[in-house]
């Protein structure tokens, strides 16, 4: 029985019945939408569409299959639960995704019916669920306080127990040339690749973003994130404590932050002029293209708004979005996240296997960068985002750039965060010599591995692994072996090893030609900058160090030559 009133009646409480004016009913009987505050698809950015899962504009997953054995009740609560997770902000969207991602790929062959012992072991089969075990425990908990009949407490257990993924091997040690650091060959390859493909289509975005990647070794989603008043002009910065011109990177993988999308720290760089004048050019174009699309003028503020990185498709189908889902006017939110490209796809243009312009892709072929030839493994340069912050880091940890400093460039919190890019023999060798006196830094700085004769003589006569080798004028010389370290074969050899212990050279090896290699680099670093050239994008580089640790070698190799 249900009466309505223009009044709120007196309600007398009695374990799960009601006393409405001497009418006694149950709880059943009052019409109570438990989902009356549930949020809608015009409310969020992520919401269900059917049994299909949505983040506007950025990706959906199809849960169909997923969600076929749950009954309507359990599926329903399951939606729902899942949406006020993402707005508890536990873990970021972009993870939460990604785990329902996993979730419908490894039940494929064993939908749930209800998230039990057997479930949960069928799907730590599937090897991508394994490493989200964690975030999936924490999102079953959290669903199985709102609805406590579809998790069970096995589980949980199961997930808690189960044993934590192999850990793979780190890429900075790897003796993959696919997958460790650049050498400084290939990072001048890649550097070159940009340049003569600007020079070829004129396209500023690509060419903006490789550059970008090249020099500061941003993730792709700082890239993305980037809008135009992250561009901090000299004489407009506050306080003004440097006469540089600034770019300020919206950071990354910070916790506990009230919105995803540009709601971390900010990290400031000091820019060179050749990017800053390309950058003054990419505003220009953006503007261009958000006002022909609006059909209006934009103010100075608007266009500090703009995403450096667009294009005009995806800036008409984010004003559809808005419009039509989110029922907002696109151009009083030029600031939405919507109108920025996706990290994925900046990330193929910094592979050098994707050029973007503005207007569109490219529609020929032969207008993506010629891809350098690796010359460790004879096939096309695999370059992402990952090895060139690895690349970065070694150069500048070579440079004499300490840890603390590193930390801050990379937008990290603290030293440790460098162990996953950084492990260099010859800058711990750094780090010991900044611990000496002042009158043993020249010997430790010095060559003082061990000189051989022969193969045989070597740590490690067997292994063609430890064969270190100096490319000149198209062959490669012999110059000694590793005694120790594999992985350092992976780096632009020999330069590093003749300051390294482990390095044991040969003593009638060509290493004048080296001294003259790095003597003539040495000479390219102190010149001026300019397009193509080989000098490092940030400072150049100082191998005085390098040098006299081969002219020591050199002497000691004379000396062995003439105890024979």
């Amino acid at each position: 029985m249900k009466k309505s009133a223009t009044a709120l009646p007196l309600l007398n409480v009695d374990e799960k019945n009601f006393s409405i004016d001497g009418d006694t009913i149950s709880s059943e009987d009052i019409a109570l939408d438990l989902d009356a505050t549930a949020r809608s698809a015009v409310d969020g950015r992520v919401f269900w569409d059917g049994d299909r899962l949505i983040h506007l504009g950025k990706r959906d997953i199809d849960c169909e299959l997923f969600l076929s054995n749950l009954d309507p009740e359990t599926k329903n609560s399951f939606k729902q639960g899942l949406l006020t997770f993402i707005d508890s902000r536990r873990f970021s969207t972009s993870v939460v995704m990604d785990l329902i991602s996993t979730f419908c790929v490894s039940s494929k062959n064993c939908p749930p019916n209800v998230f039990d012992v057997n479930w949960a072991s069928h799907a730590l089969n599937n090897r991508s669920m394994r490493p989200r075990k964690y975030s999936a425990r924490i999102f079953l908990e959290y669903w199985r306080a709102r609805f406590p009949t579809a998790v069970t407490d096995d589980a949980l257990n199961f997930l808690a127990q189960a044993a934590a993924p192999q850990t793979t091997s780190n890429n900075v040690e790897s003796d993959d040339p696919t997958k460790s650091w650049l050498t400084d060959e290939e990072y001048d390859d890649a550097l070159r690749s940009t340049w003569d493909n600007y020079d070829l289509t004129g396209s500023t975005q690509p060419a903006l973003i490789r550059l970008l990647s090249l020099q500061y070794a941003r993730r792709p989603s700082q890239l993305s994130g980037l809008k135009f008043e992250d561009l901090k002009p000299a004489n407009n910065k506050a306080p003004v404590k440097q006469s540089d011109n600034e770019i300020h990177f919206p950071g990354a993988k910070e916790q506990g932050l009230d919105t995803e999308f540009r709601g971390g720290k900010f990290e400031a760089h000091p820019i060179a002029d050749h990017l800053w004048n390309m950058l003054k050019i990419q505003r220009k174009e953006i503007t261009f293209v958000f006002e022909q699309v609006f059909g209006l003028t934009l103010s100075a503020k608007d266009i500090d708004q703009l995403p450096i990185f667009t294009t005009q498709l995806r800036i008409i189908r984010s004003a559809k979005i808005l419009k039509d889902t989110l029922g907002l006017e696109p151009s009083k939110h030029l600031h939405d996240e919507l109108f920025h490209l996706a990290p994925t796809r900046l990330g193929r243009v910094i592979s050098l296997t994707y050029n973007m312009s503005i207007g569109g892709p490219f529609p020929r072929k032969k207008a993506l960068p010629e891809r350098p030839i690796s010359r460790r493994t004879g096939g096309p340069l695999l370059l992402n985002a990952i090895r060139l912050r690895h690349t970065r880091v070694r150069q500048l940890a070579r440079q004499g750039v300490p840890k603390p400093v590193l930390s801050y460039w990379l937008g990290h919190n603290n030293d440790d965060a460098l162990n996953s890019y950084h492990n260099d023999p010859a800058e711990t060798a750094r780090e010991l010599d900044e611990k000496m006196s002042t009158g043993l830094v020249t010997i430790a700085q010095a060559f003082h591995g061990k000189i051989i004769a022969t193969d045989a003589e070597s740590t490690h006569p067997n292994d063609p692994l430890k064969r270190l080798e100096f490319a000149k004028d198209d062959k490669l010389n012999y110059v000694g072996r590793c005694g120790k370290l594999s992985f350092c074969a992976t780096t632009s050899i020999p330069i590093p090893c003749y300051r390294c212990r482990s390095f044991e050279p040969l003593a009638d090896a060509p290493h004048d030609e080296v001294l003259e290699a790095l003597r003539y680099r040495q000479a390219q670093e102190q010149a001026i900058i300019r397009p193509g050239s080989m000098r490092n994008l940030l400072i150049p580089i100082d191998l005085s160090d390098d040098i006299r640790a081969v002219e020591r070698c050199i002497e000691l190799c004379k000396i062995k030559r003439e105890q024979q």
